[in-house]
């Protein structure tokens, strides 16, 4: 039986950094056990904002975990530019996408979407 693969989609921003941070440790985490045949990790609204700005020592410690763990993390190319955060999201080896035709792509992919 072959293994489900997660888009793990982080919306939430300062107003909820816990579920960014449980966003963060369930990517991460569940790529390392293997629960998932494989992890994409897309910020998409206003945790791009707060991802960018954040100086929370937890989500900083589980970002770079999710970056140790071979995930490249991606966001909202057009949300990015809104809140003038490409360059600092760019910094944090993000890859800036079109998010809404990348959620498509990966979920005809067999991706399933999980939000935080």
């Amino acid at each position: 039986m072959s293994k489900a693969k997660a888009l793990i989609i982080i919306l939430s921003g300062q107003d909820s950094p816990i579920k960014v941070k449980l966003g963060l440790n369930v990517s991460w985490r569940t790529k390392n056990s293997g629960a998932f045949e494989d992890v994409k990790l897309m910020f998409f609204g206003p945790s791009e904002d707060f991802i960018a700005k954040t100086d929370d020592k937890e989500i900083l410690e589980a970002y770079g975990e999710v970056l140790k763990n071979n995930i490249i993390p991606q966001a909202c190319v057009f949300v990015a530019e809104g809140f003038g955060v490409s360059k600092a999201l760019q910094k944090k080896d993000m890859e800036l996408v079109h998010a809404g035709q990348r959620i498509a792509e990966l979920m005809a992919e067999g991706y399933q979407p999980m939000t935080f």
